[in-house]
């Protein structure tokens, strides 16, 4: 599927929802989120934890305009526990969040999980980025983000070695485990230059930074991969076992646009749902008890032309995973207003002319309802 890069800074937005976006902004099986929910309890009531969610998915997640508010809202209730899962997406040539800045140095190798042919052991970022002789990046947080993303703990998920920081910092110290780099500071930092540590001139594989501030909170990670959908991630070695690391008490899944982009006759109801069932039965694998909310595909064309009728077959099948696999579902698709309600969100500047993606203020929106359906059941 093509897909429009967006570029923007993440603002605070206040829409009015229509009354039936209203009344269809609900979550199927919120029974099946209640270990969710209990840590959220615990953490609202004593303060002293830290609740990690994750939330992953193709070009719809990868900006980040849409978990940027979810992230914010939440945080803003229970607490901003950090920054969560980032990635130097520029190096691997592709498009991320702009509230975190990376730079690079020297020559850097990239794969993603969008090319079939690649023999990467691919994270769950869905990219893998491999420095050569001399090389480092630089991450730097207070330059473009709104809120407040200083660390003092970065966890890097690398494969085959190890990162340190460029430069010597008089209190920090270094540790592993899970075979992550996990780098402590006594202060809060903003920034901070890293370099690979190599043996025998082997250089690790980076697949992942998480940023922490030692306080208690909420976690949210935005993990997206233009393009993607179910089938490519099926191919990650370590997806569960990455998911595990983050310490997930809510993994949301959002991959449905690109696998039902296709024209009618090629598309398998079956095939797509079996695929959903094995991503599931791989996370339960590594915690059975997860909690796991599905998320229709928002309406959208085919080649700006169609409405694409595999949604709601795709829909169909998401319904029937809510009763067999006891997960959660919020459906987008019907909250938006279902087949072609796409054109009345660019009618109002919500969506972009391809009729597949949003405008940021189009994403912020989906934030804002999706905040709002995850926390209602909460409040009751």
């Amino acid at each position: 599927m093509k897909y429009l890069l967006i570029i923007c800074f993440s603002v605070a937005y206040s829409f009015k929802h229509s009354n039936q976006e209203k009344a269809l902004n609900t979550i199927s099986n919120t029974k099946s989120l209640q270990g969710f929910y209990d840590r959220l309890d615990s953490l609202e009531t004593n303060n002293d934890e830290k609740v990690s969610i994750v939330h992953i998915g193709d070009s719809h997640i990868q900006a980040d305009f849409l978990t940027g508010t979810v992230r914010r809202n939440l945080q803003q209730r229970f607490g901003n526990a950090g920054r969560g899962f980032v990635f130097p997406y520029k190096i691997a040539r592709s498009g991320g969040a702009l509230d975190v800045l990376f730079k690079h140095k020297g020559s850097w190798q990239y794969c993603n999980i969008m090319n079939n042919y690649s023999s990467c052991d691919i994270g769950v970022a869905g990219f893998t980025v491999t420095p050569q002789n001399n090389s480092s990046f630089f991450i730097d947080v207070a330059s473009k983000a709104e809120t407040n993303s200083s660390f003092n703990k970065i966890t890097i998920l690398d494969v085959n070695g190890s990162f340190t920081p460029s430069k010597a910092f008089s209190n920090y110290n270094i540790s592993y485990t899970n075979e992550n780099t996990i780098l402590n500071f006594d202060q809060l930092q903003d920034s901070v230059e890293i370099k690979p540590l190599t043996i025998d001139n082997n250089f690790p594989q980076l697949q992942g930074l998480v940023l922490e501030n030692g306080k208690s909170g909420i976690l949210y990670h935005a993990i997206g991969v233009n393009g993607s959908s179910t089938l490519q991630y099926l191919r990650s070695n370590s997806f569960e076992n990455q998911i595990a690391d983050l310490n997930a008490s809510l993994v949301i899944i959002s991959f449905g646009t690109n696998d039902c982009y296709l024209p009618s006759s090629r598309f398998c109801e079956f095939c797509v749902k079996e695929r959903y069932k094995t991503l599931i039965k791989r996370l339960r694998a590594k915690n059975p008890k997860i909690s796991i909310l599905l998320t229709s595909p928002p309406d959208h064309f085919y080649h700006r032309k169609y409405p694409n009728k595999n949604i709601q077959k795709l829909r169909n099948a998401m319904l029937q995973l809510v009763e067999e696999e006891n997960v959660a579902l919020w459906d987008l698709y019907e909250i938006m207003g279902g087949e072609r309600s796409i054109q009345s969100w660019r009618a109002e500047d919500l969506a972009r002319g391809d009729l597949i993606h949003f405008t940021k203020e189009g994403y912020y929106k989906q934030g804002e309802l999706l905040y709002d359906a995850l926390i209602e059941p909460f409040n009751k």
